[in-house]
């Protein structure tokens, strides 16, 4: 079986930011924090013999919220020699600095204890969740992200590329995009300094009772503009290498491009998007299912 990656799920007490569309808040998460040391190594141990290189630090929270098992991950992956070439952490960028975000980059307090983790974790790709590259303001109401924490897209994005991070620009195709031209569109995603954009499409639960999945199927970004996008990446990009859940990466305008029509990893038996490394330290592959236990 092909398998994408691994995504280990950092422990948090509820989440500092407050996503309109936030799909864990959509299911019940029942894995209690149970940090084994013994049991995570057997289980990363097992995704590097089935041949995954890619892990995705990732979490219902932010995972910068929990320092301490970042600290305890570290000693693990140092005790397997680094079984990862890639580590990639998912965040909506709060916590990277303390503050002062509205400021010029060089102005920026750096919180050298969280950069210093994401090093000896051997991070190398911060992977920015976005819903609006072009109104801040909007952006930091969608990703409900609290006022004293709030920054401008701008300067975070470079604050990452001074640390020598590659960028990945994780875009919520919600309604914002509806009426912005590809061509506007790609050249704001060049002047942010993106190494690589994720167009992901917005997924809700079946419950549509849930407030998540009503703003989801109110706001989600039209079914002609994804089209619209998609094949402009096809005109205008060039094909790099199809990830093992099916999407093609391209290569335009120097960024790497996919689109991600399947973020909750739904309809595939013969290959894995990923697995993924539960609180409970056991390992699943799918976030709302806790009958998909591998082990």
């Amino acid at each position: 079986m092909k398998i994408g990656s691994i995504s280990i799920v950092v422990p948090t007490r509820g989440c500092i930011n407050n996503c309109k569309f936030c799909v864990s808040r959509m299911h019940e998460t029942n894995y209690k924090n149970k940090f084994d040391e013994f049991q995570i190594e057997k289980r990363i141990k097992w995704a590097v013999n089935n041949n995954v290189n890619n892990c995705i630090i990732t979490g219902t929270g932010e995972a910068l919220q929990n320092i301490s098992f970042l600290y305890k991950l570290t000693k693990i992956f140092k005790k397997l020699n680094y079984p990862f070439p890639n580590v990639e952490l998912q965040t909506s960028g709060i916590l990277l600095s303390n503050g002062n975000y509205d400021k010029e980059v060089s102005n920026l307090i750096l919180v050298s204890n969280n950069i210093e983790i994401l090093n000896s974790l051997g991070v190398n790709t911060i992977s920015l969740s976005v819903s609006d590259i072009f109104n801040d303001d909007n952006n930091m109401h969608v990703i409900g992200v609290p006022i004293g924490l709030r920054f401008k897209l701008k300067y975070l994005c470079s604050f990452i590329k001074e640390q020598n991070f590659n960028l990945r620009l994780s875009l919520n195709l919600n309604k914002t995009f509806d009426n912005i031209s590809c061509n506007k569109l790609f050249l704001k995603l060049k002047e942010l300094n993106a190494d690589q954009i994720t167009f992901r499409k917005l997924w809700y639960a079946k419950n549509e009772k849930l407030d998540q999945s009503k703003w989801v199927k109110e706001n989600s970004c039209n079914d002609k503009k994804l089209n619209e996008i998609y094949e402009f990446i096809i005109s205008n990009g060039t094909e790099l290498y199809k990830l093992p859940f099916g999407a093609m990466a391209y290569s335009l305008m120097g960024m790497s491009v996919v689109i991600d029509n399947n973020c909750m990893s739904k309809n595939e038996n013969e290959k894995l998007k990923y697995v993924i490394l539960r609180e409970n330290g056991k390992l699943y592959c799918q976030w709302d299912d806790e009958g998909s236990l591998i082990f």
